[in-house]
């Protein structure tokens, strides 16, 4: 399996989201980040079911597809 790419969904200048930055970069987790609108969180919800952020997402099938699907389904009957 490929290296996974992760967003971080965040809003500018939230202390929450710049707390969990500092933790992924201190980690050293590779993400990217996406600036979500704060008057329009329907992406927000859409992924995470929740109003707030941070959310982090792990984006499968960036590559390898249908590998990385049905490599994610333990992880994903486990929850």
């Amino acid at each position: 399996m490929s290296q996974k790419r992760r967003l971080l969904l965040r809003i500018e200048g939230c202390p929450y989201c710049i707390r969990a930055e500092k933790a992924l970069d201190e980690a050293g987790i590779a993400y990217e980040k996406l600036n979500i609108n704060p008057a329009d969180r329907s992406m927000v919800i859409a992924l995470s079911g929740q109003r707030t952020v941070p959310v982090l997402v792990d984006v499968i099938g960036c590559e390898n597809q249908d590998d990385d699907i049905i490599a994610h389904i333990p992880f994903l009957k486990r929850q």
